[in-house]
């Protein structure tokens, strides 16, 4: 019967795997690193581990299944606590797929159904290991039950527009990536906790004896180990990356081992955020990052960026053209900035010293390395908030659509949004910034599940009444 409970294809065991292993990831690295001690137990618990796992992807391919009706969706888990999940087609807000480099040969894909009740960081249901074509049956459904477009819809829609990430494209996004070094600084801290104290015993042998010109060699290997996760990292996310728009619809795709393909109903667009880190820059390059309501699953999301960025990296001459096209109704050009801090710096400066200073002097006191680095972090504090000072401003477009900027994480982020989308609209200041007509705009709203909100800080309050006048009050 077409109706019937069915289980999901045998490869979906290497998924429930993986996803397990990755539960388990830091005392499997610890078992497997541990080997090399000869210890018995290392062997017993590494094999009692993958066991384990093996037996409980089994497990779940045997209890998982599901059951498709031209009315619902219904998910069956579990032997003791059984679990059904009944979803309606009327009641899908996104329906996203996924593809294992492993699933190609099968023809096989994950769907994942997002809907307006799910919970914060996940998806609703995943029909983790299907045949491609049930998509296709998924979306009939939809259309049968009134949540496909309509033909209305489809006559007033725009040519299809359409963008692709060059290799060339990917290569600067990754050697540009500022994330690498933290990952790099992640994995020696954790190899160096680790390694038998004769390794360094020994390196600090070979140090003294070719004079420091190994601290030289360690440098540039740190360097090129740096550069290689970079770009292995960025291939495996953003290969073969592509976005288009049909009809009211924007379609994401990306992905090496895992192929994600993203579908983003365009009422679901909160806003735009526009990066323009401060290397890429010298590009002329910039990101696009949509500002998504709803849920935004995280199970099962290796590689996959957690931030939905329909432009990766594009042409600063290009961004706003291309911006246009994909969102004709989300019309933005680009802004004339006004800058709102540029002369109070001290404000940004003032609780910075009066911490600072005193904990590096301290420092110092202590032992002169610390309070060098001390000193060194105190520098960079004051020099990340003097750049927010001349950075923070903001641009009242023509179609009622404010453009806040700021400095965040070494990029001038502009964020983009209508005030039909704005929660909330705060004013706040206090006794002594009310004497020099300053204080703070907040501006709320939603991102995913969360309520969100975005800052100027000491700002003058004639800036801030224009901003409530002429875009709040404007609808």
């Amino acid at each position: 019967m077409a109706n019937e409970r069915k289980q999901f294809h045998p490869s979906v065991m290497l998924v429930y795997f993986i996803r397990d292993l990755r539960n388990w990831i830091f005392l499997f690295i610890l078992l497997l690193v541990d080997l090399d001690s000869d210890n018995l137990y290392s062997y017993l618990g590494l094999t009692a581990l993958v066991t384990a796992l093996i037996i409980k992807s089994i497990i779940k391919y045997r209890t998982h299944t599901y059951r498709l009706s031209p009315e619902n969706i219904i998910i069956y888990k579990g032997i003791i606590n059984k679990k059904e999940t009944e979803i309606a087609y009327d009641r899908i807000q996104t329906v996203k797929q996924r593809q294992w480099f492993f699933f190609k040969p099968f023809n096989v894909i994950e769907i994942l159904i997002e809907t307006a009740g799910g919970s914060a960081g996940e998806a609703e249901a995943s029909l983790a290991a299907v045949d491609s074509s049930l998509l296709d049956k998924i979306e009939s459904y939809r259309n049968k039950t009134g949540t496909g477009v309509s033909q209305d819809t489809l006559l007033q829609a725009p040519p299809a527009s359409h963008f692709t990430l060059s290799n060339q494209d990917i290569l600067l996004y990754a050697l540009t990536d500022l994330t690498a070094i933290l990952i790099v600084g992640t994995l020696a801290a954790f190899v160096f906790e680790w390694l038998p104290e004769r390794f360094f015993f020994e390196l600090t042998s070979l140090i003294d004896y070719f004079e420091g010109l190994l601290l030289i060699l360690l440098l540039f290997i740190g360097i090129g180990l740096v550069v290689t996760l970079s770009l292995l990292k960025n291939f495996i996310l953003f290969y073969n990356f592509e976005a288009y728009r049909e009809e009211e619809t924007l379609t994401i795709a990306y992905g090496l081992f895992e192929r994600k393909t993203q579908k983003i109903p365009l009422g679901k667009i909160q806003g735009i955020r526009l990066h323009k880190q401060i290397i890429r820059r010298r590009f002329h390059r910039s990101t696009v990052e949509l500002v998504i309501m709803g849920g935004q699953e995280k199970e099962g999301e290796g590689f996959n960026t957690k931030k939905v960025y329909l432009f990766p990296l594009i042409d600063d001459a290009k961004v706003y053209g291309q911006l246009n096209q994909f969102l004709p109704d989300f019309a933005v050009q680009e802004p004339d900035i006004e800058n709102v801090s540029t002369d109070r710096l001290w404000y940004f400066w003032r609780w910075l010293l009066l911490i600072g200073v005193p904990l590096v002097i301290s420092a110092f006191f202590i032992n002169r390395l610390i309070g060098a680095a001390s000193l060194l972090i105190l520098v960079i504090a004051l020099g990340i908030e003097w750049k927010k000072s001349r950075v923070q401003g903001y641009s009242i477009l023509d179609n009622a659509i404010l453009c806040l900027q700021q400095f965040q994480w070494l990029s001038t982020v502009q964020l983009f949004i209508a005030q039909k989308n704005v929660q909330a609209f705060t004013h706040s200041t206090t006794v002594w910034l009310a004497r020099k007509n300053l204080g703070h705009l907040t501006i709320a709203y939603k991102e995913g599940e969360l309520a969100l909100a975005v800052k100027l800080r000491y700002i003058a309050q004639s800036d801030s009444k224009q901003i409530h006048a002429r875009f709040w009050n404007s609808m």
